[in-house]
């Protein structure tokens, strides 16, 4: 009987599980270890900051879902991995072997480590605090949000959205470390991002690096002190500390070093997809959604092959791709490439993506 073990709920992963409903791995062993049991979709987050959804439109009970498809489901994370013997070690001090492992565990904040950030800032990763946040800091009066990408903005105008509706706050401020917002955009869709945050109220500074927090103020490297009641920290992403603790092959940020099969090199054994890894072919592959589920019918191919035939496909990413931002008041930003467009066609094409996308694992 062969053991494969999912670390992590991602998009992959879900479309893994959601495959085994109707098709079982023969003489195979699944198990989902995640530390939440239930995965929240971060592409609806803000819609559901901006009061658009409720918590059970925006995640995926993952006892259910795996029950559907004979899993078996350990609520734990997995603390260390030992590559040669084929063993992983939980935060709950259990000890599992594996034939097969794939992670799909996202990726962490980045900058944290500076003073005060970890004492006084609001993070959303893990994904599961995202609700339980959100609700506590829609009514504080000043809202400072670190971060000037996607993440952060969209975040922010639905924020915004949400206070203007309820009449709740006084004002929102955008910290940037770059010079303009969307900075892995063009420059023309940055400035027409900008236009719509200034249009909505929201102040901005950019190009200011945070140095230090305190209860109340945000310091930056350019001298200025921003007073705030609550802040939340979007800076980035950051690598899971794991790969290195269990010195795996990692690029230089600490992300696990992948081939376009989705498998470790010299661990064929283990495979990796969504934020959590580095493509050794594509190295500069944003952290982004729409390359997981992409992945995720090549890490569900490999993962058979590796087990019966040892046939594979090679995962090759695309250079354009779909992104809508909601940007409040049941209006997107839609990207494609060079290409943007704003309106309610955009909010309305990305609510009917994400709540198809929901539907799989939901029903």
């Amino acid at each position: 009987m062969n053991r494969l073990v999912l670390i992590g709920a991602g998009h992959a992963h879900l479309h893994i599980i959601d495959q085994l409903r109707n098709e079982q791995l023969p003489d195979t062993e699944v198990i989902l270890i995640s530390p939440s049991p239930y995965q929240y979709y971060s592409g609806m987050f803000s819609g559901y900051a901006e009061g658009l959804y409720n918590e059970e439109d925006i995640r995926v009970s993952l006892p259910q879902l795996c029950e559907k498809a004979s899993v078996d489901f350990k609520e734990e994370f997995i603390v260390s991995i030992d590559a040669e013997q084929k063993i992983l070690l939980t935060d709950q001090g259990n000890v599992l072997s594996y034939d097969v492992v794939s992670f799909d565990i996202g990726s962490l904040t980045a900058h944290t480590d500076i003073k005060g950030v970890k004492e006084h800032a609001r993070r959303i990763k893990p994904n599961y605090h995202f609700p339980a946040m959100v609700d506590e800091v829609r009514q504080t009066d000043h809202l400072s949000i670190v971060g000037g990408g996607i993440a952060g903005v969209e975040l922010a105008l639905s924020l915004q959205s949400y206070r203007t509706h309820h009449n709740e706050g006084k004002d929102i401020t955008i910290v940037s470390g770059t010079e303009r917002l969307l900075p892995g955009e063009t420059e023309d869709i940055s400035k027409k991002i900008e236009r719509i945050v200034k249009g909505k109220g929201i102040k901005l500074q950019k190009g200011s690096h945070v140095t230090e927090m305190t209860n109340d103020k945000i310091y930056t490297d350019q001298g200025t002190e921003i007073k705030y009641t609550d802040a939340l920290w979007l800076a980035g992403p950051k690598a899971p500390g794991v790969f290195k603790q269990s010195k795996l092959p990692i690029d230089d940020g600490g992300y696990l070093q992948v081939e376009s099969t989705l498998q470790v090199k010299d661990h064929p054994s283990i495979f990796g997809a969504g934020d959590c890894i580095s493509l050794s072919e594509n190295p500069d592959l944003p952290k982004n959604g729409v390359f997981a589920i992409r992945q995720a019918p090549i890490l569900w191919e490999n993962i058979k092959g590796f087990l019966s035939t040892g046939d594979g496909s090679h995962y090759i990413p695309q250079h354009k791709w779909l992104a809508i931002m909601s940007i409040g008041h049941k209006e997107g930003f839609l990207l494609y490439g060079k290409w943007s467009y704003k309106g309610k066609i955009a909010w309305s094409l990305k609510n009917r993506i994400d709540r198809k996308f929901m539907n799989q694992y939901q029903t």
